[in-house]
């Protein structure tokens, strides 16, 4: 039973819930609101509150003394602060209640964690706060990264459908997108001579309409039409085939919503109007998420008023944002739909302009904070002398190219001031970034300073350890090598190098971060392909000196739109020439049939015969559980298969899942050409250096990213001898993976490759892994919106440059602090 506190709590909520449904549709029918609600104040404060609560509905009551004198636009103002401020009221109230049950009624599982009373200016609420959203919906939500009211305020549509009119079937223009509503006529499978499909057929007294699936699972789309039902679809209507009736082929999920009574139709969220059409997961509606964000809408909106500032407003023609995300969500009746899809159609939206640009400018101000941070503070001024790095590049029997020398002198720059270097190193496969590293760490060890490498495979550590040790074997350098699978002794041993400085160069994975590693004196970081870590392990290393030199490293070439936003705090530096010993890799793209597979296999063993060696690459370690990859080729049955293909020659097999010793032996023996072919997953795609590998073939290559393609290609083409490069693509995965993948054979030109690459997959699918640092936006696109990240940029720099600006916008610099202060590393509580 309800306290006499949650209930005055809640009875002063109501008349304030009541003003802002529906974008406050019902304040101007409101009779003296100021009143009512200082009533209830009244009330709650008769109720014996807490302190905390008495002093919030004190000061909210205090404030509604002029209400009836407000514009209107003061007042939706103040009722979205006063909805904040009940609603963590009635929070607080509730956790008390709790608190308060006798423990012998309360179990372990009941007992809350204390929190502090949150003031209205607290972060973002839970979105379960929100009316009609309870911790079923909320879990929904969350497993779309919807955790907080601003989650939802952020989350874009994914299309808009214009529903402000709904036509007859009969009036339904074949070519053309409609809307209609049905009822279930018929549900079932249809086997025709050619195939077999899954049709429903809606009727609505004018005509009938087939909504068709060939590609289908039966029991799901059994259990969502119902024969009697009623639906709204959207969708592009065609004729079927004798030309008579009305189809929709493969009509997607959010396209068919259930009308479950009459008063959906009626509804003005639902129909009548330009409506979000948003993605889903299993058990969520479109319905109920469209009402989620109504309501954070009303609330909560406000909570943006004065973020962008005024003068940043005018100059790039944006809109207030609150006003703004009630049209990105909500668009007026009389304006077209937006085409996501459509740069211009976006570009000609002010409201999407906006959000656009909010989201770009608040990570643009992280990523200055975060600059300036590291900017302030004093670092290594290392020794000028190239005494070492002179020893290095005089005992290679070749000459740096003109690229390497550019990016060594300006390493050598950051080195030698006392600002701490920062500094992201790109460079196509075999363009000598490894080499560029090893010289500036000879500088750091010349200084009296260790250096650090840190990679993230084990077979990548051994890789970099071998050749380092074998470059400065000559000049009196301690390289060690420090993974996770060393024995406790050796472990023990190389732990005790590092601390006493015995070890000048430290090269290792994740085990490098361990807290039992204690550097004598690190100085200089190098953090190779670091997408692959996660930024606390980045950061764990670079906490083991005071305050190092950090150099990144990337193999992987980065769009500069990608790049000034992942790496917006670096400065970059681009080795943009290989040398010239480096021969071009001659590239196939095949389907993967038998004729192909006959044709390439007797090329393979010609290069094999003539004593070369080479890699089969693998998606999968063994056969998947999951039904869709089925047909996906693995490692564990092709090595069989390839041992029987290639029976004369020695065929080994490598993947993450042996143990590490195997793995060790297994690259020993394919260096020292022991063995002829080598099976393999993704584990060689970065940094395996085998110059006497000729051929590299890689299936199922609709698997993998464009630029994880490029990586593995460069296994090959290392050493004298001309090389080829095999990319085959399944029969089912159609024509367009064909499509995609024949940018392989058209350049070797890494940058090229990786704009295609992000523009077809996304940021966060182009850099491989969900730790990648990749920020996700919701409404912005990177190759979509490219000339609006500029423009959020220049006017975040124009904003920094001012130090009085992080004051005068305080409520600005929390947002960008609460959004990316884990990211970032910025100071969340300053």
């Amino acid at each position: 039973m309800r306290g006499e506190l949650e209930k005055n709590l809640l009875s002063l909520e109501k008349p304030l819930k009541f003003a802002s449904k529906d974008n406050f549709s019902n304040l101007d029918r409101m009779a003296d609101l100021g009143g009512t609600v200082r009533n209830s104040c009244t009330k709650v404060l008769t109720s014996a509150p807490p302190a905390e609560i008495k002093t919030q509905i004190t000061a909210l009551r205090d404030s509604f003394s002029d209400f009836e004198k407000l514009g209107r636009r003061e007042k939706r103002k103040k009722i979205s602060s006063a909805l904040r401020i009940v609603h963590k009221a009635i929070s607080f109230s509730e956790e008390n209640a709790r608190e308060n049950v006798s423990p012998e009624k309360r179990t372990r599982a009941q007992v809350p964690e204390k929190k502090p009373y949150p003031g209205a200016d607290a972060s973002s609420p839970s979105v379960t706060r929100l009316r009609g959203v309870g911790s079923r919906v909320g879990r929904l939500l969350a497993k779309k990264s919807i955790h907080t009211v601003y989650d939802l305020l952020f989350y874009s549509p994914r299309k808009y459908d214009d529903r402000r009119k709904i036509v007859r079937i009969s009036e339904a223009v074949p070519e053309e997108f409609c809307t209609v509503r049905g009822t279930v006529a018929s549900v079932g499978d249809i086997r025709n001579r050619k195939r077999k499909f899954f049709q429903v057929v809606i009727y609505d007294g004018t005509g009938r309409l087939r909504l068709t699936w060939f590609n289908y699972n039966p029991s799901y789309l059994r259990g969502v039409f119902r024969k009697g039902m009623s639906f709204i679809i959207h969708g592009k209507v065609s004729l079927a085939p004798g030309g008579r009736a009305l189809q929709i082929i493969h009509p997607l999920a959010q396209d068919i919503e259930i009308i479950e009574s009459e008063k959906d139709i009626g509804n003005p969220l639902q129909f009548g109007r330009i409506v979000p059409v948003y993605p889903l997961t299993e058990g969520l509606r479109q319905k109920k998420l469209r009402e989620a964000v109504r309501n954070a809408l009303d609330i909560h909106a406000q909570d943006f008023e004065g973020l962008i500032p005024k003068d940043i407003q005018k100059k790039n023609d944006l809109m207030d944002l609150p006003e703004a995300l009630e049209q990105v969500h909500f668009p007026p009746g009389d304006v077209l739909p937006v085409d996501l899809d459509d740069p211009e159609s976006v570009a000609d939206s002010r409201a999407h302009r906006t959000v656009i640009f909010f989201e770009f400018f608040v990570l643009q101000l992280g990523l200055f904070s975060k600059k300036r941070k590291v900017d302030e503070s004093r670092g290594i001024s290392f020794n000028s002398s190239d005494a070492l790095p002179e020893k290095l590049l005089c005992s290679l029997p070749f000459a740096l190219t003109r690229a390497q020398e550019k990016v060594v002198s300006e390493i050598k720059a950051d080195m030698v001031s006392p600002r701490p270097m920062n500094r992201l190193l790109q460079g196509d496969v075999g363009s000598g970034k490894t080499l560029v590293a090893l010289a500036s760490m000879l500088r750091a060890v010349e200084s009296g300073y260790q250096a650090a490498l840190m990679v993230p495979t084990e077979i990548l550590a051994e890789q970099h350890f071998r050749n380092m040790r074998q470059m400065t074997e000559n000049i009196g350098i301690t390289v060690v090598l420090l993974k996770s699978a060393l024995s406790k002794v050796d472990k023990s041993r190389v732990h005790e190098e590092i601390k006493t400085g015995q070890a000048d160069i430290v090269v290792g994975t994740h085990a490098l971060i361990s807290e039992s590693v204690d550097f004598k004196a690190l100085g200089f970081v190098v953090i190779d392909e670091q997408h692959r870590f996660g930024v606390v392990q980045r950061a764990e290393l670079v906490r083991k000196a005071t305050v190092p030199d950090v150099l990144v490293m990337t193999a992987t070439p980065i769009p500069r739109t990608l790049a000034i936003t992942v790496y917006g705090d670096l400065e970059i530096s681009v080795i943009d020439e290989l040398p010239a010993s480096r021969k071009r890799v001659e590239t196939f793209v095949l389907r993967d049939t038998q004729k192909n597979r006959t044709w390439f296999y007797n090329r393979v063993r010609k290069r094999l015969e003539e004593g070369c060696q080479a890699y089969f690459v693998y998606p999968f370690i063994e056969e998947s559980e999951n039904q869709d990859f089925k047909r996906v080729r693995h490692v564990t049955k092709m090595v069989e298969e390839l041992r029987e293909e290639f029976s004369e020659f020695r065929v080994s097999l490598l993947h993450g899942r042996m143990k590490s010793d195997e793995r060790d032996a297994v690259m020993d023996d394919f260096l020292a050409k022991r063995c002829d072919v080598l099976v393999s997953t993704t584990v060689i795609e970065v940094g395996v250096d085998v110059p006497n590998a000729t051929v590299i073939v890689i299936e199922n290559a609709e698997r993998f990213g464009l630029s994880q393609l490029h990586q593995m290609r460069g296994r090959v083409g290392r050493g004298e001898h001309e090389s080829a490069c095999y990319i085959l693509y399944s029969f089912m995965s159609g024509e367009e993976s064909g499509e995609r993948l024949e940018i392989m054979s058209e350049t070797s030109d890494g940058f090229r490759i990786s704009e295609f690459d992000l523009a077809n997959r996304g940021p966060g699918e182009f850099m491989g892994t969900k730790q990648s640092g990749v920020p996700g936006f919701s409404f912005a696109n990177l190759i979509r919106d490219s000339a609006l990240l500029n423009e959020s940029r220049d006017s975040a720099r124009e904003l920094m440059a001012e130090e009085e600006n992080i004051k005068k916008y305080e409520k600005l610099f929390k947002h960008v602090r609460e959004k990316w202060g884990d990211m970032l590393e910025l100071d969340t509580n300053s």
